[in-house]
């Protein structure tokens, strides 16, 4: 779809894909920035010119040497939940769900005590097939993925008929649903790519990014937010959870788009004030 996009707009310019295998890719999850280092690491190199990352995949701290040319238009950034045929809120206690995401699983939690989480790896058949195949009475997935890939707009004439999709009511994690194209600063690419960028997906994010990075988490924590900008106005909507979901702070700010990082300070300090910092350290429960 970039290199699509970048084609068109210069159609003089040949746009070549260079697949880049990660951490994240081999399975090392732990590790920060897993989907995204090795990415970071040729684009320091000069081994390419434009990276593409899911938002959310990236640390808060940005790499020295290397800038956001564009924040590519936000894609739907809920939540989807798939089960066999069952309204997810009717499965019965013990369901298995699959997800690997904290932020998802203390969410879930809060709403349903009784259900049992399951680790969810592979590409989106694969744990579509996981499903079917019994493996998970439910599985969560980002609603912008299933979009990208063409499946909810064909999702009657696919070989998941049988599935029931849902939309899942959780605050989705900062920068999901969102596409950056980062450069080396200073480079003459950046001038192409910065033309692909959407200002209003880039201050949400911002705004976002500032509540995660008040709390020095990634998304290995059940720390939530999510922005939009309408009619002129910031609005961004965070949450951090204890792990098991007993315990939920949420609020939102609202404020000029221009003070976007001002906004998600703000809004992660009024959650400090109610104790958000002990949830994230494990001192409350």
């Amino acid at each position: 779809m970039v290199q699509a996009m970048i084609q068109e707009a210069h159609p003089n310019t040949d746009v070549e894909i260079v697949p880049i295998k990660t951490s994240g890719d081999r399975g090392e999850r732990e590790v920060l920035g897993a989907f995204v280092r090795e990415i970071q690491e040729s684009l320091l190199a000069n081994q390419i010119d434009v990276a593409l990352h899911c938002l959310k995949d990236l640390p808060t701290q940005q790499v020295p040497g290397l800038t956001f040319a564009a924040h590519l238009t936000r894609e739907d950034s809920s939540e989807t939940i798939i089960t066999r045929g069952s309204e997810w809120t009717h499965l019965p206690a013990g369901a298995v769900i699959g997800t690997g995401s904290v932020r998802r699983t203390s969410q879930i939690a809060a709403i349903r005590s009784d259900v049992q989480f399951k680790p969810l790896v592979g590409n989106v058949d694969t744990r579509l097939r996981k499903l079917q195949e019994g493996v998970y009475d439910a599985i969560v997935l980002a609603t912008a993925g299933l979009k990208r890939l063409g499946l909810l707009a064909n999702w009657k004439d696919s070989e998941y008929a049988g599935l029931r999709v849902e939309h899942l009511p959780i605050v989705p994690a900062a920068g999901q649903a969102v596409l950056v194209l980062e450069v080396r600063s200073g480079d003459s690419v950046e001038s192409i790519i910065a033309t692909f960028n959407d200002e209003p997906t880039r201050l949400a994010s911002i705004a976002e990014r500032a509540f995660l990075k008040h709390f020095g988490t990634g998304c290995s924590m059940p720390v939530a937010a999510s922005a939009t900008v309408i009619e002129g106005a910031l609005r961004l909507d965070g949450l951090v959870a204890s792990v098991d979901g007993t315990t939920i702070l949420s609020g939102h700010e609202i404020g000029e788009p221009a003070s976007a990082e001002q906004v998600g300070i703000a809004l992660a300090q009024r959650l400090c004030d109610k104790g958000a910092r002990e949830l994230i350290t494990g001192g409350a429960t």
